[in-house]
């Protein structure tokens, strides 16, 4: 048996390629337990609508209903906001207020009653979880025109949004390091300023205002540390504010990035199932090649015969797929 030349070169090829494989494998099934992951929490939060008998006629009550609640969510509103920024004498505002009572308890009122009406309970509040948040904050009424279960979905994907950051990198912990800095920076330099001379912070939470107003790097100057060990203070914080600006920024850009080259996972995962093929062939080329290398003229004519036969067989061979046997 003949030895081929640079075997142990061809098996670091071939061990380089099957590497290459396994993490363009990983990447494809990365990408498939997110898309199945997403289909699960849709899933579990939309659920699957019912219809027929008392659901339709939940259907139909909303319909109705629908843009009359949006215009009394909009009036409650109106009159909440005359109530509060202007002055009436006390029998108005008391009719203004009964107002304001008399639309809550309609809006209520609707809501309880598709609530009694549908028959599955679980299934409506589940898919709907958003709607008592309505009736709470009548103005949240006109989030029946995009639809209470669209509504619920969008705010659990936001939520879901919300985690990921979070999770990014240990975002979450570097807030409750910057969070402890914080009230910790709050406390020390009220230690140094309170009894300091011409200070203007005396109490928790003024040292508590002037900290969240360093750290977010704003200055607005109305409270400032005299003493030294209160300027000490007060330059750790405005570090850990620059340098939490900057993670959060990096962080949030990081996850933006991530989630752009996942929305592209279609053309990924052709690009890969190509980058697959084209690997496969270099490597059928490469160990013909390395066997050639090491052949005699004898088992080269063997190739070749072989090679002539495969083609009398299968027809015409096209030129990409001569080359491996030329």
């Amino acid at each position: 048996m003949t030895t081929v030349p640079g075997g142990s070169t061809g098996t670091g090829k071939r061990s380089s390629i099957e590497r290459i494989r396994r993490l363009e494998g990983l990447e494809r099934d990365r990408l498939e337990e997110k898309d199945r992951k997403e289909e699960e929490r849709r899933q579990r939060i939309a659920g699957v609508k019912p219809s027929g008998g008392r659901h339709d006629l939940v259907d139909r009550i909303e319909a109705v209903t629908r843009y009359p609640m949006v215009l009394l969510g909009l009036a409650w509103l109106v009159i909440a906001i005359i109530v509060l920024t202007t002055d009436v004498d006390d029998s108005a505002s008391t009719g203004l207020v009964g107002t304001l009572f008399g639309l809550w308890a309609v809006l209520l009122v609707e809501y309880l009653v598709r609530l009694v009406v549908t028959p599955d309970r679980r299934g409506y509040l589940k898919r709907r979880w958003v709607e008592p948040a309505t009736v709470v904050m009548p103005p949240l009424q006109g989030w029946h025109l995009v639809g209470m279960e669209r509504m619920s979905l969008l705010l659990h994907e936001g939520e879901l949004r919300v985690e990921t950051i979070l999770k990014h990198h240990s975002l979450f912990r570097v807030l409750i390091a910057a969070a402890a800095t914080l009230f910790l920076g709050a406390w020390l330099v009220l230690l140094f300023e309170e009894d300091a001379k011409g200070s203007n912070i005396h109490n928790y939470p003024d040292a508590l205002w002037w900290a969240i107003v360093t750290v977010t790097t704003v200055g607005y100057g109305d409270r400032y540390p005299v003493s030294a060990g209160g300027r000490a203070v007060a330059v750790v914080l405005m570090l850990v504010g620059i340098g939490l600006i900057g993670v959060l920024t990096a962080t949030v850009a990081s996850v933006f990035i991530k989630e752009h080259t996942d929305a592209n996972k279609e053309e990924i995962k052709k690009g890969h199932a190509d980058l697959g093929q084209q690997l496969s062939m270099i490597s059928g080329r490469l160990a013909d090649v390395e066997r050639r290398l090491g052949a005699t003229e004898a088992e080269v004519s063997a190739v070749d015969a072989a090679a002539d036969a495969e083609a009398a067989t299968n027809g015409p061979i096209e030129p990409d797929q001569g080359a491996s046997t030329s």
